[in-house]
């Protein structure tokens, strides 16, 4: 049964069982989950902090929010107004996260088979692209029927499953009091994910929980829902990084849950772990997709151009990236922005294989990632 670890006062890294969860990496039974509190925004402060400023969400005059809650839930001044306030938090998270990247290309070389995150962000799956690495996308939709298709995760595609829906699709997102209620109908009318992954998860023999928001009031049935709790899953390992002011959480959550917390950050834990798995021998090795894109001639714009009009966009892409490195350094927000379209291309790619995106709906996203394609060919013309 799955193992977490935690942090708390007594604990320090050298009194977590490393063997233990080096050995559930290895035979693919360790789960990762990831909250707001594993992230760090471009200007250095926690993530909900900057999307609060980037959304100037507490200004009383806002004219789409009404009120952006401590427990990140919003109220719009009107319903219509919640796909906009959806487009600038698109804007917020398609910035460079250059820290949470870099922690981030650790965690997609360590052998996890699933992870699990609490934002409805592409970064961790966009540093996968960046990387090279394969993997699975699914994600929590209300009420939308779980993929009949399953493809049983692992090391060398792990999924990686966004349980508070996803930004490339607005409808699914859980941004308000009502869409959390929403989700628990869903869920408990057993909606939105695939049986044999929940199986795989009650299968697990430890959970590693990094920067999870314990302090709010969702969050207990959120792990209950999810069947984490101690009483059916006794045996499970669970770890996390986290401290508590106050000590009632903490009892709650080392005597309910058996959460072990360890007195440490999550940089430094990834770090560790990224560390044990090298001298182990089981980190996944790095595709060497640079030593392949090096091979391709740099076409001029107007060829990628025409690879585009012939609906050949995945190559399109390979070959603009060969024409920006070739352009380096003045060049690095396009190449940035690259990385973010071409992740949206495979999240689009990987709906369509699964089913969970409409005809006509697939197309307006297809024409977007072009549009979009487009513009930052022009924009490196003009450097």
């Amino acid at each position: 049964m799955p193992t977490s670890l935690t942090l708390n006062d007594t604990n320090t890294l050298a009194n977590v069982d490393w063997e233990d969860i080096l050995d559930t990496l290895a035979g693919q039974k360790c789960v990762l989950f990831l909250g707001s509190g594993a992230y760090e925004s471009p200007d250095g402060k926690d993530i909900e902090s900057a999307l609060c400023s980037w959304l100037d969400a507490s200004n009383p005059n806002h004219p789409e929010i009404r009120l952006y809650n401590p427990d990140g839930f919003f109220l719009f001044r009107k319903n219509r107004f919640k796909r906009k306030v959806i487009g600038n938090i698109k804007e917020f998270f398609n910035q460079e996260f250059k820290e949470t990247e870099r922690h981030f290309s650790k965690v997609a070389q360590i052998p996890f088979s699933m992870v699990f995150t609490l934002n409805f962000d592409n970064i961790l799956a966009r540093t996968f692209d960046q990387l090279g690495f394969e993997y699975q996308s699914d994600f929590y939709f209300k009420h939308r029927k779980a993929p009949e298709k399953f493809e049983k995760p692992n090391r060398n595609k792990p999924i990686i499953y966004n349980l508070m829906g996803n930004i490339e699709e607005p409808e699914s997102l859980i941004l308000t009091h009502s869409d959390f209620f929403d989700y628990l109908d869903s869920i408990f009318k057993s909606n939105s994910m695939n049986q044999d992954l929940k199986d795989e998860l009650e299968k697990a023999e430890r959970y590693i929980f990094l920067g999870l928001p314990y302090e709010k009031w969702y969050f207990q049935m959120l792990l209950r829902i999810l069947s984490l709790h101690s009483d059916k899953l006794k045996e499970i390992e669970r770890t996390a990084l986290k401290e508590f002011e106050d000590p009632r959480l903490h009892e709650i959550y080392t005597e309910e849950f058996k959460i072990e917390f360890i007195p440490t950050n999550t940089e430094v834990f990834i770090d560790e772990l990224f560390k044990r798995c090298s001298d182990k021998g089981i980190l996944k090795s790095l595709p060497r997709i640079d030593i392949v894109d090096a091979n391709l001639r740099v076409l001029p714009p107007d060829e990628i151009r025409n690879l585009i009009a012939n609906a050949d966009v995945a190559e399109a892409m390979r070959y603009l990236k060969v024409f920006i490195d070739q352009r380096k350094p003045r060049n690095s927000k396009i190449s940035n922005d690259l990385v973010v379209v071409r992740n949206r291309l495979n999240l689009l790619k990987q709906r369509e294989l699964r089913g969970t995106i409409y005809h006509q709906d697939f197309h307006v996203e297809w024409n977007q990632i072009v549009e979009r394609l487009l513009e930052l060919i022009n924009q490196m013309e003009n450097l």
